[in-house]
């Protein structure tokens, strides 16, 4: 049996029963109801009930720290990531789902490294995965049947080496763990444009949907055919843009830090105990030489007694070297929070780490937010 709705066996049906029932308080009553919903994690882990679980308790996580809710219904997407990044939705495909149409000959990865941070850089990627969600509840209301992924097409056509950025890669490597982990099953097919593609995309994609670049008949109000008014266009950002352009005048005196050697393949954990929901915990660090790792982990207590470290912020590398890196955090809930400043990938050097944490209380964070711009999630 295939494990989809209308196809499932005894078994089959059993799992996705005792799955319902075991997470009957975390979800929402309308996708506790779904049985579309819930099959796909169950499909995920090959109904596997402990594993299917432990993945959906692990996106209900995923979904509250990253406020996923948020990225699609405030529409807060900063333009210049909306202008340079070559990527969008432009329709439907044969059968009802939207497709998204990305030119990776058009990213700027040093560009956009240089001026998102990396968590904005995994948010807003992740941005055009809620889009997609939520098209998809759309085109399954219009259609009166259940549309659940999307079509994706892939230029490759202007990839070069210039496309790589080595900095770039870990965060977008984070980016396809969080889409694995967090949306199953949600990429329904991939087309990729290179030599021979056009018969291929036109079995799944009708002309009008297709750019005409790349031989449809569809282009954006300004006639382009690479419809970059409705993707963005692309390109190589302009370093008048980067962040370190931005933010360089407004570092603290050296004497303001405190200061600390951490040493080849070693790490500091700050940690602090949260007791009020709404604390905000705010740094600013950086490193005389070379970059360092940071992110900001989670301890979850399980209900067998384990302990889970969760990474609120992923522990990326940061070129604090260059530029101070500044950000915060909002504590929804109560619990240990960890600072972590990881120097274990460098078997060579060790940093001299300069650094500022503040921890705010909720009024105080209200106060903090009403002159400043939040940039982590």
């Amino acid at each position: 049996m295939s494990g989809h709705v209308g196809d499932l066996s005894l078994e089959q049906q059993k799992a996705l029963n005792q799955l319902r029932n075991n997470v009957a308080n975390i979800l929402p009553q309308e996708e506790l109801s779904d049985d579309y919903f819930l099959l796909r994690w169950l499909r995920a882990r090959d109904f596997d009930l402990q594993k299917s679980e432990q993945m959906l308790r692990r996106n209900c996580r995923f979904r509250k720290e990253w406020k996923i809710e948020k990225l699609v219904k405030e529409d807060n997407i900063p333009e210049l990531w909306r202008k340079y990044y070559p990527g969008g939705y432009i329709g439907n495909d044969k059968e009802g789902a939207p497709v998204f149409f990305v030119n990776f000959g058009r990213f700027d990865p040093k560009g956009m490294h240089n001026c998102f941070r990396p968590e904005e850089l995994i948010k807003y990627s992740l941005s055009h995965t809620e889009e997609g969600m939520q098209r998809c509840r759309e085109q399954s209301k219009l259609l009166g049947r259940r549309i659940e992924g999307v079509t994706v097409i892939q230029d490759l056509n202007e990839l070069s080496l210039s496309n790589f950025h080595r900095p770039t890669i870990p965060h977008f490597i984070k980016v396809m763990q969080l889409f694995e982990d967090n949306y199953p099953e949600f990429l329904k097919r991939a087309l990729i444009v290179n030599a021979n593609y056009q018969q291929v995309l036109l079995e799944y994609v009708d002309r009008d949907t297709i750019p005409k670049a790349l031989g449809g008949n569809l282009v954006d109000e300004n006639g382009d055919p690479h419809c970059s008014a409705i993707v963005g266009h692309g390109g190589k950002i302009p370093e008048s843009y980067y962040h370190s352009e931005l933010v360089k005048s407004n570092e603290r005196p050296l004497g303001d830090y405190s200061s600390v050697v951490i040493a080849r393949a070693d790490c500091l954990q700050l940690k602090y105990e949260i007791e009020t929901p709404g604390t905000l915990i705010k740094w600013e660090f950086k490193t005389d030489h070379h970059n360092i790792a940071f992110g900001v982990i989670k301890l979850i207590e399980n209900e067998d007694g384990t302990v889970e470290y969760y990474e609120v912020i992923p522990v990326t590398r940061r070129n604090c070297q260059l530029v101070a890196e500044e950000g915060d955090y909002v504590c929804e809930d109560p619990g240990t929070y960890i600072l972590k400043f990881d120097n274990s990938f460098s078997w060579i050097n060790s940093k001299n780490l300069q650094y500022i944490v503040e921890v705010l209380s909720p009024d105080e964070n209200m106060m903090n937010r009403i002159g400043t711009n939040v940039r982590f999630p």
